[in-house]
């Protein structure tokens, strides 16, 4: 009986549906047209036939699979949503981000996409175990092996280049690849039987559009006709007959240039992006390098392949298989349900970036849709000029984040019964004798640094996008990086959380109700109920440096260990305070790159995005968690902290401008550290004055840095032209300072300031010496500053004078 016929009889039993039959038939018919060459007719029907029933058994499995984990993970939502206290919008928005209400006693459950993920691609990073840490760029990004990593390509081949390290990374990443593959499948992800998961395939949309459409055609099929390239039939799970294969690259063609693929969800295991099958490494690197990645990105698409899995994954096991159709169905019952709330909940969940739009923003800005560009070229003007203001701008972040993060540090190492002393200890010990100590312990217990990635982590605080692989995107990146403020950012994120598994290990000696009352907090903010705390407490535990640590990977469940993980992560952004999803959405209006609306939007809220986390962290915390007396106490406890580092931040600043300290005895001086405290930045200025010290105005502060500054430059420019205004030479060293890379870093600001700049003003203003007084004066009259390393001097007269500080004069 041919095939043909039995597919038809099992229709007619309803065995099967015509769907099923009309798929089976073309993957038969594809299989048969790839083997008859080789195996003759009678062979070729038989061989294909038990092939094509083989691939729809799988498939069916898969299906089955599918069904059952996505009615599973909406059936969890769904029943998170109902019991959460503050409504169905809240709890889908924990399901993606940290639920800033802190409702996991109510729904017994607190895993949310955004920490899961992170945690994921920790485990993921510790799989590979520091191999590819070799090819990480170094020197503030000036300097990365970009040839011998091409030696990974061969040995994941089986091409043995005699390259011990390629060897290992080969091996490391492909064992990677296998752990996630198998985990999103066992989740029911449905994946092609015959995928090939060796390495990414990362086609650049503008490297191919420049090319054309012939050039690539012609190289692909060059490279088919040679048998150096399978393309495959996606819908006929196998190999493209041959006269189908140019019309398949020609929709490829299209797909990559139109950016299809991209923030859809995809992530990385997507089918859409596994049209062509390389069978050596030769073929991948000529295609790569010319349309893909480049001779010098593939570290970076290595480890975002990396990240690509981990979300992949963190979205499957929290949201489903399909995890877009899940969070569609949600969204629509929650905002059913905010629909029938009153007046006053529905404030209170915009407020707090809760509500149904905020959600939707959320889960676009984590399935990467926010970050796909409508026009290119918008995206990339916007970006670039973003990218000046950031490394213009961001160079004494630093100076901000060493009192701010310590105090922050401190307040979440409290609230869950952790030592803070224990933990700055740490810090210090890990950032100066102990690096390499800490990093191994730190890949034992799932906490790898992610400047293994090789991305700006110290620039997502302060702002609200990923720097760029563009020339500005570099700049940016490297002065980032010679501030410190990368080293000191994943130092503390580290000290905090390993001190946090330290804590565990010590707490698993005690039963539930004898744990420690801020330790037990913990647990029950994140829904542990004492059967899952004795699960996790018998756990085996790993002893390093002298003390017990908890291993999360000794867990025998593994959905329990992911919710601690998380619910660690969740409690580590008190500790380190860093935008989250809501956060970015927010700050992007939930508008895509490439628009002139959302560059607009994106350049106007450049760097407000670290008040707007501090608001939803501590600030809510505060005013949100414990009865009232508990409240007013942490409310007056974080005011009185944050106020602290405030200061500490206003007279590190002054000194490094070249100003002595300011005076602490003025109650100006203190209402500007409680601004600066709350991550206020250069509102603090607009206590004493109209304008910032830097000269900047309220406008420039609501319109955003750069198109502030272009207002500002323009507007003196079109004076200047119509004879109005005198263009001088303040004026212009401020309008070229606004945009020059480095001229903030901290420990060359004074220098920069002096040497550079004053000899701008100097050169054009014959009155500079004028102009100079009349800043000091300023200075000392609207915020009561003196100067130790005055305007115009080459160089400093005296030491800063210390006791300005206790109101000396």
């Amino acid at each position: 009986m041919s095939i043909h016929n039995c597919l038809t009889r099992l229709v007619a039993s309803k065995r099967i549906t015509q769907k099923q039959a009309d798929d089976a038939l073309a993957l038969h018919e594809g299989l048969q047209a790839r083997l008859y060459p080789s195996m003759g007719p009678a062979s070729a029907e038989a061989a294909s036939a038990l092939e094509a029933a083989r691939v729809m058994m799988q498939a069916a499995h898969e299906r089955k699979l599918m069904a059952a984990k996505q009615a599973i993970r909406q059936a969890e939502i769904a029943n998170r949503m109902e019991l959460h206290p503050q409504g169905k919008a809240t709890g889908l928005m924990s399901a993606l981000v940290r639920d800033n209400w802190e409702g996991g006693a109510r729904t017994g459950d607190a895993i949310n996409v955004e920490s899961h993920a992170e945690a994921v691609t920790k485990k993921l990073l510790g799989i590979m175990n520091g191999t590819m840490d070799k090819y990480r760029s170094t020197m503030a990004g000036l300097r990365q092996d970009t040839e011998s990593i091409w030696n990974v390509v061969d040995e994941i081949y089986g091409v043995d280049t005699g390259d011990a390290d390629a060897k290992a990374a080969a091996q490391a990443f492909t064992d990677t690849a296998k752990y996630a593959v198998d985990r999103v499948k066992r989740e029911g992800k449905p994946l092609s039987v015959l995928e090939d998961w060796r390495l990414p395939q990362s086609w650049d949309s503008t490297q191919v559009k420049k090319a054309g459409e012939r050039a690539f055609l012609n190289d692909l099929m060059t490279e088919y006709e040679g048998g150096n390239l399978k393309v495959m039939d996606a819908g006929a799970h196998g190999e493209a007959p041959k006269a189908a294969v140019p019309g398949i690259i020609q929709n490829a063609f299209k797909d990559i240039t139109l950016g299809k693929g991209q923030g859809t969800g995809a992530g990385g295991f997507s089918n859409q992006l596994r049209i062509f099958r390389f069978e050596n490494p030769d073929t991948y690197k000529r295609l790569m390098k010319k349309y893909g990645v480049g001779s010098g990105g593939l570290f970076n698409t290595l480890m975002g392949h990396v990240q690509g899995m981990a979300k992949e994954i963190a979205f499957t096991e929290v949201l489903g298989p399909n995890y877009v159709q899940n969070f569609e169905k949600l969204l629509q019952l929650a905002r059913d349900d905010d629909a029938a709330r009153t007046v006053g909940e529905k404030v209170a969940s915009r407020i707090t970036l809760n509500s149904p739009k905020a959600v939707q923003r959320t889960f676009d800005a984590l399935s990467g849709r926010l970050g796909v560009a409508q026009s290119e070229l918008l995206a990339g003007i916007g970006g670039g000029i973003r990218n000046l203001q950031t490394a213009a701008r961001l160079g004494s972040a630093t100076i901000s984040a060493l009192p701010g993060d310590s105090m922050t540090a401190v307040l979440a190492s409290n609230y869950n019964g952790i030592p803070a002393a224990n933990v700055l200890a740490r810090l210090v010990t890990d950032l100066t004798t102990n690096r390499e100590g800490a990093e191994e312990l730190a890949r034992q217990l799932n906490l790898t640094a992610a400047t293994v990635l090789d991305t700006a982590i110290g620039t997502k605080r302060f702002d609200d996008e990923v720097i760029g692989q563009g020339v500005t995107g570099r700049i940016a990146d490297g002065l980032m990086r010679v501030t410190g403020i990368n080293v000191w950012t994943e130092g503390l994120k580290r000290a905090f959380s390993m001190e946090f598994m330290g804590a565990i290990a010590r707490q698993a000696d005690n039963t539930f109700e004898n744990l420690d009352p801020m330790f037990k907090g913990f647990l029950d903010r994140y829904g542990f109920t004492p059967e899952e705390w004795d699960k996790l407490r018998v756990a085996p535990q790993i002893e390093a440096q002298g003390a017990r640590f908890f291993d999360v990977n000794a867990v025998e469940d593994q959905r329990l260990a992911d919710r601690l993980m998380s619910a660690i992560i969740d409690e580590r952004h008190f500790a380190v305070v860093e935008p989250d999803a809501r956060i970015r959405g927010a700050m992007s209006g939930g508008l895509q790159r490439g628009t002139i609306l959302g560059e607009a939007v994106r350049s106007a809220t450049q760097f407000k995005s670290f008040p707007m986390t501090y608001m939803m962290t501590h600030l809510m915390r505060a005013l949100t968690q414990g009865n009232m007396s508990n409240r007013a106490y942490r409310t007056t406890q974080l005011i009185l902290t944050m106020t602290m580092a405030g200061a500490a931040t206003m007279q590190a600043q002054s000194l490094i401008a070249g100003r002595d300290p300011n005076p602490m005895d003025s109650p100006k001086f203190w209402a500007e550290a409680f601004i600066r405290g709350g991550g206020g930045g250069m509102l603090g200025d607009f206590v004493n004055s109209s304008v910032t010290r830097g000269g900047d105005g309220i406008t420039q502060y609501l319109t955003g840095p750069a198109p502030g500054e272009i207002i500002s430059a323009t507007g003196d420019v079109a004076q200047w032209l119509a004879g109005n205004k005198e263009l001088k030479g303040k004026t212009l060293a401020q309008h070229i300072k606004a945009w020059v890379p480095g001229s903030s870093l901290w420990y060359t600001k004074a220098a920069t300031d002096r040497l550079i700049f004053d000899n701008i003003q100097a050169m054009i203003d014959p009155n500079y010496r004028q102009s100079f007084d009349r800043y000091e004066r300023r200075m000392k009259r609207e915020f009561g500053q003196t100067f130790w390393w005055a305007p115009g001097d080459g160089l400093p007269e005296r030491a800063p004078d210390l006791g300005r500080a206790l109101g000396g004069r």
